[in-house]
């Protein structure tokens, strides 16, 4: 399991340089380490998912984040304007999309990709919380769907 989070982590570094090249940012940024328990959170509705933005604006885009779901939190069915790719750093999820067979459980270091406008679904276990990484070059947006 350790290697999985070490391979998590690395993907997390790899993944957030590569898109910050690709959009032509190559300022230098001074070395910065955060301990998890100091990073800081910001809540997107009472109960529900908090954030952390590694980089970039979540309203413009692009951007990377942490987004983390306390345990057994059902985002319901929903769709975002663009695609996202996913890495899950802590917990265990399940994740459903309209049109994919089901992939059962999601693991620490397990990453995906969500096409936008798809109606899909994010499932936090009930045993601990669930952290993910959220890389997308649009805005961040949600848009609740219709259960079926």
């Amino acid at each position: 399991m350790k290697t999985l989070s070490k391979f998590a982590a690395a993907l997390v570094v790899v993944s957030a340089f590569g898109l910050a090249t690709a959009k032509g940012k190559t300022e230098a940024a001074a070395f910065q380490q955060t301990a998890y328990d100091k990073l800081t959170w910001t809540e997107m509705m009472p109960g529900g998912p908090s954030v952390h933005v590694l980089w970039g604006d979540m309203k413009k885009g692009p951007y990377a984040l942490l987004m983390k779901f306390p345990a057994g939190f059902d985002s319901g069915p929903h769709t975002h304007s663009a695609d996202y790719h996913g890495v899950l750093v802590k917990g265990r999820m399940t994740n459903t999309s309209d049109g994919a067979a089901p992939a059962g459980a999601v693991e620490a270091g397990s990453t995906w990709d969500q096409p936008g406008k798809m109606v899909h679904r994010n499932q936090c276990a009930p045993e601990s919380e669930c952290v993910m990484l959220i890389a997308q070059d649009k805005p961040f947006d949600f848009a609740p769907a219709k259960a079926k």
